[in-house]
């Protein structure tokens, strides 16, 4: 299994190699990990959540198991695995653009960057593809509170430190000012995120790219680790809302990332791992959106939390379809469940649907990948609640991207009208 191929890290460090490639829920054969790779998996890329499995041979050996989580992950003293997407043969490429809602932008590598390439790449062609867009247009500007010594007086003197700081005899004085600058938290979280998928890039034309593009964001913009969490207070104003797309794309992949001593680069462990689930939830949630969109005031709701399954109990039981249907009304017409998943739908994806069919007294919608057919079926759920299993068309190859959301919106809207009128 263990199969090498090239992979290029930041410029000026050394050439790195893919030792095992899996498809998602698949397992590598046993491996000797070092501690060290242990308390990385621990700790930190599962830490929030298993992203890749691991358990143990009667020798003592690790097996790691990948999960709905796509990506690359680099042990310190190795191994590096890669994750690809069970679905093969998808535009991976369309399939995040969709899911994301970027359709404007124009991408140069589609042909090569499609179902070939790492899911990784995909993401890395349509960053650099959204990062072109918005230095073309121009980097955005604000003021930053800065608080720091100064020669001279500027802004605000701040008493406190400067008598904590300069003492009797002050050579600079301790001000607190607002500076207009480019190097701002969403700039900030651009380069950093830039940075990070040049490191996991091989197509070493669209590294080229973002390298170039990381060269012009350092003249002006800090290198530092930046959060997802750090973007939630960046509020977006009519002059600036040409960020809104880059800045969604930053999001997904400051959350996916894990890098050790990323500032000194000394450390040869890192990991970016994106879950397929969410990407799947996103392209459904948009899908259904869109099929709405067609009646006045009917809307989609995503991931509503409601507590009235159980009552009367000492404990509540909450439910939290993926997708809620109101009507002009206010009222739930529909509820959906999105499942990334190939093959036999399990019994608990329908234990869970008729769960919320009941909490709300709808009809139900599963909805999995396109799978030629062999999902699709309806059902009654005590000869009263329809309950469709549903396939989302998912682009292929070959397919243009204008094409493709015309399938989507043409199947979906056969599917939930003739569910929703029922």
């Amino acid at each position: 299994m263990a199969q090498s191929v090239p992979f290029p890290l930041l410029d000026g460090e050394n050439e790195e190699s893919v030792d095992f490639t899996l498809r998602e829920y698949e397992k590598t054969e046993p491996l000797d990990l070092s501690d060290s790779a242990l308390r990385m998996l621990e700790t930190e890329v599962n830490r929030d959540g298993e992203r890749l499995g691991v358990s143990f041979d009667r020798d003592g050996n690790a097996v790691l198991q990948a999960t709905q989580h796509v990506g690359i992950v680099s042990f310190p003293d190795g191994p590096t695995i890669q994750v690809r997407p069970k679905a093969g043969r998808t535009n991976l490429l369309h399939l995040l653009r969709y899911a994301h809602g970027v359709d404007a932008v124009t991408i140069e590598r589609e042909t090569s960057i499609s179902a070939g390439q790492t899911f990784i790449e995909a993401l890395a062609a349509l960053y650099e593809a959204e990062l072109q867009n918005v230095i073309r247009q121009g980097l955005l500007r604000d003021y930053r509170r800065v608080e720091g010594a100064e020669k001279h007086l500027r802004g605000q003197l701040n008493v406190r430190r400067q008598i904590q700081k300069q003492g009797v005899a002050p050579t600079r004085f301790e001000c607190s000012y607002d500076e207009f600058t480019y190097d701002t938290v969403p700039n900030q979280a651009i380069l950093y995120a830039t940075t990070m998928l040049t490191r996991f890039v091989r197509d070493q034309t669209l590294k080229q790219s973002l390298l170039k593009h990381r060269h012009l964001l350092r003249q002006r913009v800090t290198l530092v680790p930046i959060r997802a969490s750090e973007l939630e207070r960046v509020e977006l104003t009519r002059l600036n809302e040409y960020y809104t797309d880059l800045l969604r794309l930053t999001k997904l992949v400051l959350r996916s990332i894990y890098v050790r001593e990323f500032m000194t680069g000394k450390q040869r462990s890192f990991a970016l791992l994106i879950d397929m689930n969410k990407i799947f939830e996103q392209a459904v949630e948009r899908a259904m959106s869109e099929v709405v969109a067609e009646r006045d005031g009917w809307n989609v709701a995503s991931q509503v939390t409601t507590r009235n399954l159980v009552t009367d109990g000492k404990h509540s039981v909450s439910i939290r379809p993926d997708i809620l249907i109101r009507d002009s009304e206010g009222e739930i017409a529909l509820v959906g469940d999105a499942k990334w998943k190939l093959g036999r739908p399990s019994n608990a994806d329908f234990y869970q649907m008729v769960s919320y069919q009941f909490a709300h007294d709808v009809p139900g919608v599963l909805i999995y990948p396109e799978q030629g057919g062999e999902v699709e079926t309806e059902y009654s759920v005590v000869d009263q609640y329809p309950l469709s299993l549903v396939e989302l068309p998912i682009p292929t190859v070959t397919e243009e991207f204008s094409g493709y959301i015309d399938r989507v919106s043409k199947r979906m809207c056969e599917q939930i009208w003739t569910l929703v009128n029922e």
